[in-house]
């Protein structure tokens, strides 16, 4: 048998919602994704590209000048978070986005992939880019 992949989302949602990952991805009985919940994955996936291109120094006018939402959220990134943009500085080691990590733990494969990890000497920061608003109900 080969090992289960468990991504952070998937362990977020064992720890949100125990019966959807039960459903989901041991008794593989997803249901299908209604347009309103594929939009918003989709504008997810969206603030994600945005993101990694704007963290390579690739230009991100185009993006957020072609969607109202994405020009909301990253105005907004913008405004409450400064210091993120400026993150790092002549102590960084490290950089990058979409970084993927990978460890076997009891015969599965935990995955994570930072949306953004920044290394220094000393310390280590580890961002998560998030659009989602509302959670499974834990009791559901």
């Amino acid at each position: 048998m080969l090992p289960m992949r468990l991504s952070q989302g998937q362990l977020n949602l064992l720890e949100t919602c125990p019966r959807k990952f039960q459903h989901t991805y041991l008794e593989q009985l997803a249901s299908p994704s209604t347009p309103e919940q594929q939009e918003r994955m989709m504008a997810g996936s969206r603030f994600h590209l945005l993101m990694q291109q704007w963290e390579m120094g690739l230009p991100v006018e185009p993006l957020v000048q072609a969607d109202r939402q994405l020009d909301q959220w990253f105005t907004s990134f913008v405004t409450a978070a400064p210091q993120i943009l400026a993150l790092g500085d002549d102590r960084t080691t490290f950089r990058q986005s979409e970084h993927q990590r990978t460890l076997e733990v009891a015969g599965h494969l935990l995955v994570v992939v930072y949306d953004l990890l920044v290394l220094t000497e000393q310390h280590a920061q580890i961002l998560d880019w998030k659009t989602i608003r509302n959670r499974c109900n834990r009791n559901g």
